[in-house]
């Protein structure tokens, strides 16, 4: 008896060392291959665009459409339960490709703005289960992300294909343009899983030169055409998609109100978001009006002669793209204080103005900073990553 106990032990032990060996075999088989081309087959190339709330989005956007031929592509765009904003992006981006709307699915977020990343663990693995559906579903060709936390289980749901060998979906990173001198806690995860990861400062490519470096800024740019960048006279202060109560704050006093007019503006809208600080000074103006939020942000800020912003990437690269003038206010209460490393990183090279709440009247009584124009063009990076999977 014991004999026979032993050898069912010994042939235990030895077909769970192959297990696992073959899947640590297939796992090694699944992880990017430098130099590695692909290509797939004629027809419609599927991709599987994940979106995050506020830049992310924004930024996702920019890079799709540097992609030619839009027609051969079918995206499947992913979306966080509680984002609001991303779905009609997504359809007004394929409308505008002659697309009657946009194959949308949504996941449940796998981690909130702020929240901590140990809580953040727990959210991933139910957000998992959904990600996972989606990807087994539409089995992409490539999986497109720049870092909201959905990305994750996303990708993870690749992975499985790949591992399984069902399918070697492509997956590209585009770390965003938030992130100066440290990479996101997506980024982080998957720096070393994907395909092909792409930076946008030159600070993190000398932290990751393995990197892909994507920016577009570079020191002597010319100068905002004048007229061009004077606007219509209205200035906008947006806390984006979240709240940022100092900011509203300091803007609720006369000596702000008389320092945006006194420089030609003509009319101040303060979107104030979900913030629990309701302005009073502000209010009481009738050359000033307040709200909470409204989808034509957009279109104030491409043609408003002042945006006042927190350092959300998002908001920043709508304002540059437009020549608009921009004071930035970094949010420092998110965590790792990266709006104020964007401020500084874009001050370098006089594409905005950046101050903290409390210096905020005192910069605008100061004279307008000359301002350099952001290049309106992409690199070629990100399509130049697509074409190495799928062409």
């Amino acid at each position: 008896y014991s004999f026979c106990t032993l050898l069912a032990t010994t042939m235990l032990f030895a077909v769970i060392c192959v297990f696992v060996l073959l899947v640590l075999v297939r796992v090694w088989q699944a992880l990017p291959k430098k130099g590695e081309l692909r290509r797939v087959a004629k027809g419609d190339i599927k991709l599987l665009v994940v979106l995050g709330s506020g830049g992310h989005t924004t930024e996702m956007f920019y890079d799709l459409g540097t992609l030619p031929n839009w027609g051969r592509y079918k995206a499947t765009y992913v979306v966080a339960e509680t984002d609001k904003g991303s779905p009609e992006k997504a359809r007004e981006f394929e409308q505008s490709r002659g697309n009657a709307t946009a194959d949308i699915r949504y996941v449940p977020r796998a981690r909130e703005v702020g929240q901590s990343y140990v809580t953040s663990v727990f959210t991933t693995l139910y957000a998992s289960i959904s990600s996972f559906k989606i990807v087994f579903a539409t089995m992409p060709d490539v999986v497109l992300c720049n870092g909201p936390g959905t990305c994750v289980p996303i990708c993870a749901g690749a992975y499985v294909c790949r591992i399984l060998g069902l399918k070697r979906v492509g997956i590209i990173y585009s770390e965003s343009l938030a992130c100066v001198e440290h990479l996101s806690m997506s980024g982080k995860i998957l720096f070393n899983f994907v395909d092909h990861f792409t930076v946008q400062w030159e600070p993190l490519h000398k932290l990751h030169p393995t990197a892909l470096y994507a920016g577009r800024c570079a020191h002597g740019m010319p100068e905002v055409d004048e007229e061009r960048g004077k606007g219509d006279g209205t200035a906008l202060v947006t806390v984006g998609s979240t709240k940022f109560d100092a900011l509203i704050k300091a803007c609720d006093c006369t000596e702000f109100v008389d320092a945006v007019l006194g420089g030609g503006v003509t009319k101040i809208i303060i979107q104030r978001g979900n913030g629990e600080y309701v302005p009073k000074v502000l209010t009481q103006h009738d050359k000033v009006e307040v709200i909470q939020y409204s989808k034509d942000i957009p279109r104030i800020i491409s043609t408003a002669s002042l945006v006042i912003t927190h350092a959300g990437a998002g908001t920043i690269l709508d304002c540059l793209l437009k020549d608009r003038r921009v004071i930035t206010v970094p949010n420092e209460t998110l965590m790792a204080n990266h709006q104020v490393q964007l401020a500084i990183e874009l001050e370098k090279y006089s594409l905005v103005q950046w101050c903290r709440p409390d210096a905020l009247v005192d910069m605008l009584k100061g004279a307008p900073a000359k301002r350099a124009a952001f290049p309106k063009v992409p690199t070629d990076v990100f399509m130049n990553c697509v074409k190495k999977i799928i062409d």
